[in-house]
Parts: C-alpha cells; sequence; structure tokens
C-alpha cells in the first residue's frame, strides 16, 4: 500500500518522529531548518502541508507543538549520515497512541543505549568506579524524560542482568548475586538503594 506522504514529507516525518523520541518533546522550525539546510519558509511550508494533509497536528503559534497523526512504524527510515550519527531510530509518540506506547519506545530506546554502553566499555573499558555511575546517570535521564518509575526499574533490572552477562564472560563462575553486589558497590549510597529496590 502507498504512503499517504512523499519521498520528502516522510523524511520531515521521520526527523519529527526521531527528535521527540530523543529529546522528550517536538523539534522547534528552527532545528529541521538546520538538520534538513532548507530556509525557514520552505520549512514552515512543509509543516503546513503535513498538517493540511492531517499527517501532523499543531498548535499555530505555540512553539513545539507539533504531534505526528500517524503510528511511528509506518513511517520510513530517516535517511542521511547525519541523520544515522545524531539521530537514534526508535519510533515516537504520534498524537493518536495511548502514553503507554511512549513508554514501551523509551524503554526500548533505553535498552538500546545501555546495550551500546555496555558494548563500547567491553571495546574501551572504563574502571567500574567512573563506568557503574555512568550507567546511573544515563538511567535518570530516562526518568527526567518521563519514563515512569515502573519502566525506570526496568531498565535497571536491564543494566544488572548485562552486567551480569559481562561479569560472567570474563570469570564465569560468578554468581549473579555476586556481580550485582559488586556493580552496586561502584554506585553512591544515595542511588545504591534506587537499585536494589529494582530487583526486590
Amino acid at each position: 500500500m502507498k504512503p499517504p506522504y512523499t519521498l520528502r514529507q516522510g523524511q520531515f516525518l521521520a526527523y519529527i518522529n526521531h527528535y521527540t523520541t530523543l529529546h522528550g518533546r517536538p523539534p522547534a522550525e528552527a532545528e529541521m531548518t538546520q538538520f534538513f539546510q532548507l530556509t525557514p519558509p520552505s520549512v514552515h511550508q512543509m509543516i503546513l502541508t503535513l498538517e493540511r494533509r492531517g499527517l501532523i497536528s499543531r498548535v499555530p503559534g505555540q512553539a513545539r507543538s507539533i504531534a505526528l497523526r500517524l503510528p511511528s512504524e509506518t513511517l520510513p527510515p530517516l535517511q542521511g549520515t547525519t541523520a544515522t550519527a545524531t539521530i537514534h531510530p526508535p519510533p515516537a509518540e504520534t498524537g493518536n497512541c495511548p502514553a503507554t506506547d511512549m513508554e514501551t519506545t523509551l524503554l526500548r530506546f533505553g535498552k538500546a543505549q545501555l546495550e551500546h554502553w555496555f558494548n563500547y566499555n567491553d571495546q574501551q573499558p572504563l574502571d567500574d568506579s567512573e563506568f557503574v555511575p555512568l550507567l546511573d546517570m544515563l538511567i535518570d535521564s530516562f526518568a527526567h524524560g518521563g519514563l515512569s518509575a515502573t519502566r525506570v526499574e526496568q531498565l535497571r533490572r536491564h543494566a544488572c542482568e548485562t552486567y551480569d552477562h559481562y561479569c560472567r564472560k570474563a570469570v564465569p563462575e560468578t554468581t549473579f548475586e555476586e556481580n550485582v553486589e559488586l556493580m552496586f558497590s561502584f554506585l553512591p549510597p544515595s542511588a545504591r538503594s534506587r537499585w536494589q529496590d529494582s530487583l526486590a
């Protein structure tokens, strides 16, 4: 079935999708101008066209009010080297989807970010006293971005399971409990209780 948008319109929709997922808010027209290397009037005209075609909704005169009206699964991938280098491609919230869809998207994105950090640390190791607090900060950024407490706990559990996986890869005879205790020892006391609660 042919999509209800042109190739160029699809790229704008994909950008709005990715930007909203990454930043927790829709992009401003100025950011689209910079990304697509177009003039402000050209970007504004595209926004008006997308709204007229029912692909987005917005509040005229209100900054950052663009909301997609299509399911993110129907959008094309964002093209270009800039896109793949700076915006990760999980689906974003749409105007008609329930909040749980955004929660699921943020959770998937959070898990992908954690796995990326673990893979990076496997290739270019940091001391765990630096690495584990970075994981805590990354997960906290999702909490500040609107992820529910339950989903944040799921991210912490995923981080614990992944840490255990890498520990067992290095020392197979260790247990999950030992590895998690080691991980928690690198957290400040204020953060440690939050992590322990996520495993309760």
